[in-house]
């Protein structure tokens, strides 16, 4: 019987040391991860903030700028060189331009049973995105409320990370529009019928 007490024993001890180095494993695992995913977030921020004051730079350039570009022509006015990392926390990123949906800023009247209400007009403004595009995947995103430009572009892991401002004159319509690395098509899609 003591044989077996004993082979019972030393299979217990085992058994819990296994189940207690899993556990040890596990947590320092979870914290790992919490602290690459924290870092990651830390330096998208960063890189948010970079592009953000930017964007503010050229959108300054941008319109005090008198470019008058002719009829079916586009005008470059400014244009800046983002120095951003190759990779962030050994991850590597993308850094996107989101217009939001410009309804909002279509809306100038608005008449209600034969009366006019004044809505409260929002710009739809714009948002910066970066993200990881490795595990632990990470999402930060800015708002760029104050201005009233466009904008598209993206950059993957700070390759052609150009920031430009366009003037665009399509039928008569003078826009502006800020780019973000290497775009075809810079028109705005206003109307589809």
């Amino acid at each position: 019987m003591k044989g077996q007490a004993q082979l019972i024993e030393y299979t217990l001890t085992i058994l819990f040391s296994i189940i207690i180095l899993i556990a040890v494993s596990g947590i320092i695992y979870s914290f790992y991860s919490s602290s690459l995913r924290q870092d990651a977030q830390n330096s998208l921020n960063e890189v948010d903030l970079a592009v953000s004051n930017a964007i503010l730079k050229i959108y300054q350039q941008g319109k005090s700028s008198s470019s008058a570009p002719s009829n079916s022509t586009s005008v470059l006015i400014a244009s800046v060189n983002l120095n951003l990392p190759s990779k962030i926390s050994n991850k590597n990123y993308e850094v996107d331009l989101v217009q939001l949906n410009p309804l909002f800023t279509s809306i100038i009247n608005l008449t209600v049973n034969g009366a006019n209400v004044t809505p409260s007009i929002q710009t739809s403004g714009a948002k910066i995105v970066a993200k990881t595009t490795e595990n632990p995947q990470t999402v930060v995103a800015k708002d760029l409320p104050n201005i009233d430009v466009n904008v598209q572009g993206s950059a993957i892991n700070g390759r052609n990370a150009t920031l430009r401002y366009y003037r665009y004159n399509f039928n008569g319509t003078v826009r502006d529009k800020i780019i973000l690395g290497e775009q075809g098509i810079i028109i705005d899609i206003t109307k589809i019928s």
